[in-house]
């Protein structure tokens, strides 16, 4: 494989040596059809006592191969490596040596050199610990407390979580794939639960029994004034209405899918939904409301029959006062999804990346939370404090009011995509919904941060100097105590960032290459426009990066150049242990190294996706991936590692102040290796 080799130089020598067997002269028959001679790899590490096969390869003046030319091979310190005529390397003690290849070309004497860097033998991973094992990372769409200690949450595929007093958030088996969109509930063992395909459950808490809805339309929301009057809404204008014997179909006047519910007494009941939709009950008929802010509402609720507020699309905001919907001036423009207030003048609205407003009678304002996740449903419990639930399992309760109001994170299991750890100083998890997580002794626990977009990567300088990439071009920085939102010059997804000498190197999609020396971030021309996915270097000025369609781009502290690959996979992740040892990793297993000189595809470790590299040195070398794929490299080939998981792994990285490596990945999953030696 031509891509493979190093380019020998002519050398002015006669005298060639056999392979540190002996220091007289050899005789090396001329081969007059040779102009040159190459070796790969280039670079080559080994654990002590451990072997490989160098290939040689010539080629006469028109760069054809020429086939079995003569050769002798030497090592320059048999006591670190030995080379046999065949070209294999056995290495003894660590240290390193050069290994030479000679022929006699037409011209002369041709050479090529090897570099041997031997390493002491390592154990590597043996075991894994669970450090946090999620709960779930359901979407939920839907909570509702009882009154009497117990929270209920329930999303995506059926799933259903509940809280009693505080405790942890428990699954409670459903037997349905079908997602639950709405709960009510007139008491704690009288609960409604709503859904896809005309789902409707009731029960009281552990178990529930299915009831004929009558309709496969998705049911959206489920709302009562007692056990015998309860309200169902859903698409195509469905309402459905309970009496205490017998689901009745309503007619609403409309075909819009119907999200929210909510009433005053028997004779004042409002639906909302699409298309700027809301229909009032009046005890005998459902009547089309007139609206002067026609957005799709998402959910409705009040304090009284004159006092009603509706949200939805892009901070759409209404208030009814008991005769007209009047437009509310809105503090942003989030699409609002679930609304619920203690009083006239404590009302939230909350949405997409963490957007939480607060009412307080005569505005409405921004309040931060700490935390980006999309925010579904809001339910009040008992003590007065508001439960918030939304995307990857996320629950946050909220105590006190407005600006003085105070978030805990609950339950939060979203993918972790990245992770980073200073030594000495803190180490870092991020991924979906905004989600920073922070290493506390052995614990993981939920970093409060500008409310931001999906997170995608991590990296930094050291304990003060770290950034955050991720969606909508999101860039967060931590100075050591504190986290910031950083002015971003893209809008596009930003998918992982390098450190390095004071320097932070950003890639992204559509070949965004963003670089900050200090001074702000500044875009690169990166000469492509294909996804990139990862970035390494030694040094600001020797930069490597890897992408879609097996994109290979180096910097050379001047420009950015591509770089032929032997793949056309997608590369996912990049590292190495040097500039002449490069590793990447992509779909199906593929695995590159490049050797100083080119990329050579290594064989391939397994079928499955591999998603993150890293590594202790360049004999221990791990890849991770999908099903719970996890692979060494020790210099020879890649082993398999046993794994105690078979999710997908996002990201590795080395335990700061520890042997120990952590891998983050789906449902907020973490396994940290048992440290060497233990």
């Amino acid at each position: 494989m031509p891509s493979r080799m190093y380019r020998a130089s002519l050398l002015g020598v006669s005298l060639l040596f056999a392979a540190g067997c002996s220091e007289r002269p050899v005789e090396v028959t001329p081969d007059v059809r040779l102009t040159s001679l190459t070796v790969s790899p280039a670079s080559v590490n080994l654990p002590a006592g451990e072997q490989t096969t160098l290939r040689a390869e010539g080629r006469d003046a028109t760069g054809a191969l020429v086939s079995s030319p003569a050769l002798t091979w030497r090592s320059d310190a048999p006591a670190v490596a030995t080379v046999d005529a065949k070209g294999v390397v056995l290495a003894v003690a660590p240290g390193v040596a050069r290994i030479t290849a000679n022929a006699t070309g037409n011209a002369g004497p041709l050479s090529a050199l090897v570099t041997v860097s031997v390493t002491a033998t390592s154990a590597g991973i043996t075991q894994w610990r669970t450090a946090r094992s999620g709960v779930s990372d359901v979407t939920f769409l839907a909570v509702w407390d009882d009154g009497a200690g117990t929270t209920y949450a329930g999303g995506q595929n059926g799933g259903l979580l509940r809280s009693r007093n505080d405790g942890p958030w428990e699954i409670v088996p459903l037997g349905t794939t079908e997602t639950i969109v709405g709960i009510w509930g007139s008491s704690p063992a009288d609960i409604w639960l709503v859904g896809s395909g005309g789902l409707i459950l009731r029960g009281a808490g552990s178990s529930f029994t299915r009831v004929n809805s009558g309709t496969t339309a998705t049911l959206l929301e489920v709302w009562g004034l007692s056990a015998t009057d309860v309200f169902i809404s859903g698409e195509r204008g469905t309402i459905l209405r309970w009496d205490g014997v017998a689901l009745q179909t309503m007619t609403s006047g409309v075909t819009d899918e119907l999200w929210g519910l909510w009433g005053a007494n028997s004779t004042t009941v409002f639906a909302a939904g699409n298309n700027g939709t809301i229909v009032r009950w009046n005890g005998s008929t459902w009547t089309r409301q007139t609206i002067p802010n026609a957005v799709p509402f998402f959910d409705i609720w009040g304090t009284s029959a004159g006092n009603v507020f509706a949200v939805g699309v892009e901070g759409g905001i209404v208030r009814f006062d008991g005769v007209e919907w009047r437009r509310m001036e809105s503090p942003g423009i989030a699409n609002l999804f679930a609304l619920r207030g203690r009083a006239f003048n404590d009302v939230y609205a909350v949405g997409n990346n963490g957007a939480t407003y607060h009412f307080d009678g005569s505005s409405w304002r921004a309040l931060s939370i700490g935390i980006g996740s999309n925010l579904r449903a809001i339910a009040q419990r008992q003590d007065g404090s508001l439960r918030l639930a939304g995307w990857y399992g996320t629950v946050l309760t909220l105590r006190g009011s407005g600006s003085a109001a105070e978030v805990t994170v609950d339950n939060n299991d979203p993918p972790l995509l990245s992770v980073y750890g200073a030594s000495p100083g803190p180490m870092f998890a991020v991924g979906f919904g905004g989600t920073v997580l922070r290493r506390t002794g052995s614990a993981w626990v939920p970093e409060r941060v500008p409310s931001s977009n999906d997170l995608y990567g991590i990296s930094g300088n050291g304990a003060t100097d770290i950034v955050a990439v991720g969606d909508t071009g999101s860039i967060l920085r931590f100075n050591g105590s504190t986290w910031r939102v950083d002015n971003s010059p893209t809008r596009a997804v930003l998918r992982s960032v390098w450190s390095g000498g004071g320097q932070h190197v950003i890639v992204g999609e559509r070949g965004t290459i963003l670089r900050n020396n200090g001074t702000g971030w500044t875009p690169q021309q990166s000469g492509t426009l294909r996804f990139l996915r990862a970035a390494w270097g030694t040094d600001p000025s020797n930069l490597f990066v890897v992408g879609d369609s097996g994109t290979v781009l180096r910097f050379d502290g001047g420009r950015w150049q591509t770089m032929p690959a032997p793949t056309q996979s997608r590369l996912r992740a990049i590292w190495g242990s040097a500039g002449n040892d490069i590793f990447a990793v992509g779909d199906s297993g593929t695995a590159l190294r490049f050797d100083g000189v080119s990329w050579q595809a290594l064989p391939k470790p397994t079928p499955r996706d591999l998603r993150a590299l890293w590594g202790r040195g360049p004999t221990e070398v791990y890849a991770v991936g999908d099903s719970g794929t996890v692979v060494r490299y020790d210099g020879v080939a890649w082993r398999p590692v046993p794994s105690t998981w078979r999710s997908i792994i996002y990201a590795l990285f080395g335990v700061p102040g520890s042997t120990g490596v952590a891998a983050v990945g789906d449902a907020g999953r973490i396994f940290e290796s048992e440290p060497v030696g233990r």
